[in-house]
């Protein structure tokens, strides 16, 4: 063991060295401007394969659905539906024959479309164009919204029938009361139902507008092109103004523990509470402190106590879904009915005595190991970089956030992981779901 313990103390340190070497350059340049009517723009150049991504990015999430669950969801799955001047198949044979993919990524804050293209003008320059039309000329044809509305009303059904999703959508309901977080990404069939095309293109023009919008460019072209794209995206935007600040939420449980009868030979349980956003101080040595309690997926406390001693569940894990306002911190898994009431008891111990002692230092030390180790995995494409770009934008990092980032997790120590743990995590007022035959 202190053989084992030494090459430990060795491998952390090498990690050191490397990430202080690192900062003698960035890890990732980041470019940074605005366009003419003020969008944030975010690029990389990456010229090692003849791609270009693209996203534009809205605060137009499930968040700000208001009154119409799922209309968000809704009128992000629209925009390929028709222009004023293209069809659906119109679309879909551009893009196809440019060999481009265009994609739509949504959660509670915000919504994304992207664009990938070969950089080939011959290529690039159809889809880009086809790209532009999309975002700043939807036309929501009638036909469209019936079917679309059709094939979200399927999906709430299936929904329905999902132990883990009646668990999830349970639980933000539940968790942030009348905070816009409790609303289902998907809605509600009766909510959806009365969502008309009027409804769909009153939101399309209030939150796809230039003011609301961040751009993220990275691959093969020069900073002068895309500046010349961003403004040509940013320009056929509608003027409008960025959304208000979501409110901070605040949790006010009645009842702690909620048992929902489904008829299955396995129990979904979730319990958690609200956490913290991507700029809390305490982010790092949380980040770290939920790598040794149930990040890890075979190495954490949880997954030892309650999977490995004990057969309870094949699965189980926690993180922070990290939000612009304060997302959940989230404990899951899936164990048999009857031994549901032992695998939460074990699992509620296993987390009380975490929060109650803390991780030792070898812990720590691995944990530091996984996360520092697993960061270029962050920056190891385009499709990562242009995640880490719109995860910078949307949430006004610094520029230099990648840089910094492994030094971050180097100078954390045992007790800062402690103190942050009992700061921020209350087990004992966890809101509890249950999900089967109880």
């Amino acid at each position: 063991m202190r053989l084992k313990r030494f090459f430990s103390i060795c491998l952390l340190l090498m990690s050191v060295v490397a990430v202080k070497a690192a900062d003698l350059k960035p890890v990732l340049p980041i470019n940074h401007w605005t366009t003419k009517n003020g969008v944030p723009v975010y690029f990389v150049a990456k010229s090692q394969i003849p791609i270009v991504d693209i996203s534009i990015i809205f605060h137009a999430g499930s968040a700000y659905d208001d009154s119409s669950p799922g209309i968000a969801q809704f009128t992000s799955q629209m925009l390929n539906q028709g222009t004023r001047n293209l069809t659906v198949d119109q679309i879909a044979d551009r893009f196809e024959s440019a060999g481009a993919r265009y994609n739509v990524v949504i959660n509670q804050d915000m919504v994304i479309f992207q664009l990938r293209s070969l950089s080939k003008p011959e290529f690039f320059t159809p889809a880009f164009n086809t790209f532009a039309e999309l975002i700043s000329h939807a036309n929501f044809p009638q036909a469209a919204v019936y079917r679309t509305k059709k094939q979200i009303e399927i999906a709430l059904q299936q929904e329905e029938q999902t132990p883990t999703s009646i668990a999830r959508n349970t639980f933000y309901r539940i968790l942030y009361g009348q905070h816009p977080y409790a609303l289902s990404l998907l809605g509600t069939t009766q909510s959806v139902e009365q969502i008309t095309r009027t409804k769909l293109v009153n939101f399309y023009q209030r939150y796809y507008v230039d003011k609301n919008a961040i751009i993220a460019i990275v691959g093969n072209v020069t900073q002068d092109k895309a500046a010349i794209l961003a403004e040509q995206l940013a320009s056929a935007l509608p003027k409008g103004e960025k959304v208000v600040p979501l409110p901070i939420p605040t949790s006010q449980l009645t009842d702690r523990i909620y048992k929902i009868h489904y008829l299955s030979q396995q129990t979904t349980i979730m319990l958690g509470q609200i956490g913290i956003t991507l700029k809390d101080p305490d982010y790092f040595p949380l980040m770290l402190g939920n790598q040794i309690l149930g990040g890890g997926i075979l190495t954490s406390q949880l997954f030892s106590e309650v999977r490995n001693k004990r057969g309870l569940c094949y699965g189980i894990s926690s993180h922070f879904n990290l939000l612009q306002a304060k997302g959940p911190f989230i404990i899951s898994l899936q164990t048999r009915s009857n031994q549901a009431s032992t695998a939460l008891s074990i699992t509620q111990n296993t987390l009380e005595n975490f929060v109650a002692k803390g991780p030792s230092e070898a812990e720590l030390m691995a944990a530091k190991r996984a996360l520092i180790g697993s960061f270029p995995l962050t920056i190891a494409n385009n499709a990562a970089i242009l995640d880490s770009l719109e995860k910078i934008g949307f949430y006004e990092l610094p520029l230099n956030y990648l840089d910094k980032y492994r030094d971050n997790f180097v100078n954390v120590n045992v007790r800062q992981v402690h103190n942050a743990f009992q700061k921020h995590i209350k087990p004992d007022k966890f809101l509890i779901i249950m999900v089967g035959k109880n």
